[in-house]
């Protein structure tokens, strides 16, 4: 994701009222390593960092789930209370576990070849924020190629943005 974009998801952010006090140089996303994890390093989840703000969790599950990551997905969520609904009009699962988080994520986009997943807006206030995304991609078969509008739901825990809900709507 370019810097540009993170950029401009984090200027939608200032303009819903968050109040910003620093700027955050370094970028929201970044691969994770090949390294097993060592005590030494803060058990945040893989690839954004504790002081993120939402815009930048946002951008990192677009850039995520643009690249059919399920696994830097699962990384993403509150696994104390998230919620996760990937096939229209099906009601959101709870997710326990980071693993399975990760395993509803790849369950749904082994099954679509993702096209594109645009993150459109963001709201945040000091409590909540949210976003909708378009996910474009192919289903394949009679489905073929659907546009289809992703909601978000991110709550601030333990001092991290995380999500608690992702729900696909037709």
């Amino acid at each position: 994701m370019s810097g540009s974009r993170i950029r401009l998801l984090f200027a939608l952010a200032v303009s819903a009222a968050l109040a910003v006090a620093t700027t955050v140089v370094r970028p929201a996303y970044t691969a994770p390593s090949e390294a097993p994890p060592s005590a030494e390093q803060p058990s945040e989840p893989r690839g954004l960092h504790d002081d993120a703000t939402p815009a930048q969790l946002f951008a990192a599950v677009e850039e995520a789930w643009s690249s059919g990551d399920a696994e830097a997905l699962g990384a993403l969520v509150d696994t104390t209370n998230v919620r996760i609904g990937l096939k229209p009009g099906e009601q959101p699962t709870a997710a326990m576990t980071r693993s399975a988080a990760a395993f509803l994520f790849q369950d749904q986009l082994r099954l679509v070849a993702t096209h594109s997943f645009v993150i459109q807006r963001i709201q945040v206030d000091k409590s909540s924020s949210s976003a909708s995304a378009r996910w474009t991609g192919d289903w394949g078969g009679r489905q073929g190629v659907r546009r289809l509008t992703v909601t978000m739901r991110a709550n601030p825990v333990g001092g991290r943005w995380l999500l608690r809900e992702v729900r696909v709507k037709g």
